[in-house]
Formats: C-alpha cells, sequence, structure tokens
C-alpha cells in the first residue's frame, strides 16, 4: 500500500477518534471535565485542550506556517467552541496529506520544538507522531472517564476500519 493512502486513512481516524471521544463527554457537567483527575494533565479538559494545541502546533509545522507557539492557541471559551477549532485543524490537516503525492511523504520539514530545539523530520513520520499522540492522551481520557463512573467505548484503529468498512 502505498504511504500516502495510509497517512490519509491514519489521519481520518485521528479525527473520528477525536469526534468519539466528543460525543464521550458531551454529557459531563463542566465540573467533571475540570476535575484533576491525576493524569498528564489537569482534567479531561486540560487534555483536549493540550491535543488541540499539540495538533495546532504539527499543523503550523506541517504547513510551514508562522503559528508555532503554544500562545498562538488561547483557550477556547467553551467545549463547543473548542470542539469546532479542533475540527478545522484536523480537516486542515487531512487536506495537506490529500495534496501530497507519494514522494512527498519523505520530505523533511523544519521546525523548532517548544523548547528550541531545531528538526528537520519527514512528514510521514510527523503524521504518524501526530496519530500516536492523540491516541496516547486520548486513552488517557478513557481512563478518566473509568473514574468518573463511565463506561466509555473503545477507539481501536481496527474499530475505525471497521465502522468504515
Amino acid at each position: 500500500m502505498e504511504f500516502s493512502l495510509t497517512g490519509v486513512t491514519h489521519l481520518r481516524y485521528h479525527r473520528w477518534a477525536t469526534g468519539s471521544i466528543f460525543e464521550q463527554t458531551g454529557s459531563l457537567s463542566d465540573e467533571e471535565l475540570r476535575r484533576n483527575l491525576n493524569t498528564s494533565f489537569e482534567g479531561i479538559y486540560g487534555t483536549l485542550l493540550h491535543l488541540y494545541r499539540a495538533d495546532s502546533l504539527w499543523l503550523a509545522r506541517l504547513e510551514q506556517s508562522g503559528r508555532q507557539r503554544l500562545e498562538d492557541y488561547p483557550d477556547p471559551e467553551t467545549i463547543a467552541i473548542l470542539r469546532e477549532k479542533w475540527a478545522a485543524v484536523q480537516d486542515g490537516m487531512l487536506a495537506f496529506a490529500e495534496r501530497l503525492g507519494e514522494a512527498d511523504w519523505e520530505t523533511k520539514l523544519s521546525y523548532t520544538t517548544l523548547a528550541g530545539v531545531p528538526y528537520h523530520t519527514p512528514i510521514w513520520q510527523m503524521v504518524l507522531h501526530i496519530v500516536n499522540h492523540g491516541t496516547h492522551h486520548r486513552g488517557q481520557i478513557l481512563s478518566m472517564l473509568r473514574q468518573l463512573g463511565h463506561k466509555p467505548t473503545g477507539l481501536d484503529l481496527i474499530g475505525y476500519y471497521r465502522a468504515t468498512a
């Protein structure tokens, strides 16, 4: 299989899984969303916010735009606005990936991390990192939902394949 198809498919999975997280957290109270459950970030909302900002930064790196600081992505006022802004970011990632030819996936892009370290990374590695990073933190959110007494549904990649077959 060509990587261009695989990369686009994985970004579609990333968008699908993120949408599922919003569906699963949509009925939570603001207190539940923001309750500190002692994970990487303070609560579900903090984890969602981290993922939104990370995706936004990675899209800026892919597009080689200047918006590569956390300050460029202030807290959305509500979870609905967060979902809307994040959907636009993920749509931008898909549009970027869908424009790439097979050879383009090997292109190394230059960027600087938030710590100021410069890197040159192939696009395919950046995309797989974005998806993997999202999977890691969505798993944390599922665990937090369990801690709050909810029964979340799985977000495994094979589930996406089955749901979209």
